[in-house]
This record gives structure tokens, C-alpha cells and sequence, in this order.
């Protein structure tokens, strides 16, 4: 029931708090995701390497130009999505509250909720991969890459290379945090050491995004090293273009998994890890801070109860 004055939430009211939540995220780690782009795309590549490398054909300034508004807007509208829909899936699929749900419920419908932020972020996960692996500066913006892959490729071509992939890579790590960011925080405080919320919160957000680099690395490296080979074969027109729907099936992506573990074994699969890992722990321990605070911040500014 609504408090006195206040009327009651919908699920459109959780938009604009998710959204800037999601920005702020996407802003404050994009340098920690280029450094996983390179060295997903490069299995083998260290972390110090691919930084020194991108400095010294990029400069400092490489992380605002290279990518960086194509990541935010993705990034924003990926996370952004992914919260909005989470408690809707649950409300729908298993019929009560996210908040009355269990970490497996949550998890499931975290992973329900990506089907609709990977169709939305496809294209411009794509324009910002070709970005950040643009070394040889081919390209003069966003707007450039964009219709580079549209020319040579089509539409679904071009724009959805890797889907199948990111659609693994976001199930995983979305159902992942969902599923166990409460037994992180609820551990944090049965250990009676951590009694400030928001440490609970910073710590067991990291954790639980940590949790879900854990299970979804290997599926990043699949297909950046996809993705990667893919925009360079655009510039070769002696290679023919592939059927679009190879990017929508499952053997491309598991073909490459295996060349990859045949030719590095594990440590192929998850190279990168440790990038991914201060990449979407840092996400994950940013969004369990500030998404509940900014909802609360602006129900409060609004009268929403």
C-alpha cells in the first residue's frame, strides 16, 4: 500500500534512477574495459602489454576517443535493461516479487532479462570493438565504423557479429550476479564484522560480479576473437561475405571455443581475466551501491512510494 502521499510505483518509475545508475557504471569503468577488450581479442596478451600498447598508439586521450561514447551508450542501455526487465521476468515467470524471491528465482530471471539487452547492444557492442582494435586508425568515428560494416556486410551481418556469443556472455554473468549477490552480502553480515551497509554493499556487489566473470570469461574471449577477425576480414574483399545467420547459431562460437582451448587450453579461454574480473567486479560493486540509492533518491524527490 502507497505511504500517505505518496502514490504507488510502477515499473516505469525505476527508469530514470536504473539509467543514471547505469551511466555513471558505464563512465567509471570503461578504461578497465578497454584493456579486457584488447586482451580478450589477443589471447595471450597481458594486461600491461595491451595498456602500453593502446597508450602508445592512442595516448591518454585514446580512452575518450577510442570507443568511449559507442561503450557508454552501450554499456547504459545494456545494464539499464538488465534491471528494468530483471523484476518484470521474475513477476511474470515464477508469478511473485523479485523481492520475495530465492537466489536461483533471481538469477533465472536476471538471465530471462538479457534477451532484450543483447538484441539492443549488439550493434553498438560491435562499432565499439572496432573501435578499441583500430590501431591502424582506419576509421573516423562511430558513424564511420557503422556503415563500414553495413557496406560490407548488410545489416545483420555487420552489426550482430558475435550475437550468439554475447547472448551466452550476458545469460551467464547476469544470472550469475543475480544469483548470488544476496548470499554475498547476507555472508558479509552473518560474520558480524561488516555492519555498514555500504560496505556490504561494495564488497558483495564485487563479489558477485567476480562471481559471474568466473562462469562468463570464456565466452568474452570467444567472441572478441570472432568479433575481431570478423571486422578485419571486412576490409579484405577477396573474402566473401558469411551467411548472416552464422552469427545467430552456436557453431561458429563453439568451434571457436574449441580452437581456442586446442591451442592454449584454459588459460586461452580466459585470458583476460584479470581485467574482466576489476572490469565487472568494479560494475558489479558500483551497481549494488547505486542502484538501490538512486531509486530511493529519486522516489523520495518525486513522491513515489
Amino acid at each position: 500500500m502507497a505511504a500517505a502521499g505518496k502514490r504507488k510505483a510502477t515499473a516505469l518509475d525505476t527508469l530514470p534512477p536504473i539509467a543514471g545508475g547505469a551511466m555513471v557504471v558505464s563512465m567509471v569503468m570503461y578504461p578497465a574495459d578497454v584493456v579486457r577488450a584488447l586482451c580478450m581479442s589477443q589471447p595471450g596478451l597481458g594486461a600491461g602489454a595491451a595498456l602500453k600498447g593502446f597508450l602508445e598508439v592512442h595516448g591518454v586521450m585514446g580512452f575518450v576517443k577510442q570507443g568511449l561514447v559507442a561503450e557508454v551508450i552501450r554499456a547504459s542501455t545494456s545494464r539499464g535493461i538488465k534491471f528494468f526487465f530483471q523484476p518484470i521476468c521474475h513477476q511474470n515467470f515464477f508469478g511473485k516479487p523479485e523481492t520475495q524471491g530465492n537466489p536461483v528465482t533471481k538469477g533465472l530471471a536476471g538471465s530471462l532479462a538479457t534477451f532484450p539487452e543483447v538484441v539492443a547492444i549488439s550493434p553498438l557492442e560491435n562499432i565499439k570493438l572496432a573501435a578499441q582494435l583500430d590501431k591502424d586508425k582506419k576509421f573516423n568515428g562511430n558513424a564511420d565504423i557503422a556503415k563500414h560494416l553495413i557496406r560490407t556486410r548488410g545489416v545483420f551481418g555487420g552489426l550482430f557479429i558475435g550475437y550468439f556469443g554475447m547472448q551466452c556472455r550476458q545469460c551467464l554473468w547476469t544470472g550469475g550476479f543475480f544469483l548470488t549477490l544476496d548470499f554475498f552480502k547476507d555472508g558479509l553480515k552473518s560474520t558480524g564484522v561488516f555492519t555498514n551497509n555500504l560496505a556490504v554493499d561494495v564488497i558483495g556487489g564485487f563479489g558477485a560480479g567476480a562471481f559471474g566473470t568466473a562462469v562468463n570469461c570464456w565466452t568474452d574471449v570467444c567472441r572478441s576473437v570472432i568479433q575481431k577477425q570478423a571486422v578485419a576480414d571486412t576490409f579484405n574483399p577477396e573474402i566473401k561475405a558469411p551467411s548472416a545467420l552464422e552469427h545467430f547459431m552456436p557453431g561458429a562460437f563453439f568451434g571457436q571455443a574449441a580452437k581456442i582451448y586446442g591451442a592454449k587450453g584454459m588459460a586461452g579461454l580466459y585470458a583476460g581475466v584479470g581485467p574482466k574480473m576489476v572490469h565487472l567486479g568494479g560494475s558489479g560493486a558500483l551497481l549494488a551501491v547505486l542502484m538501490p540509492r538512486f531509486k530511493t533518491m529519486w522516489f523520495d524527490m518525486n513522491g513515489i512510494a
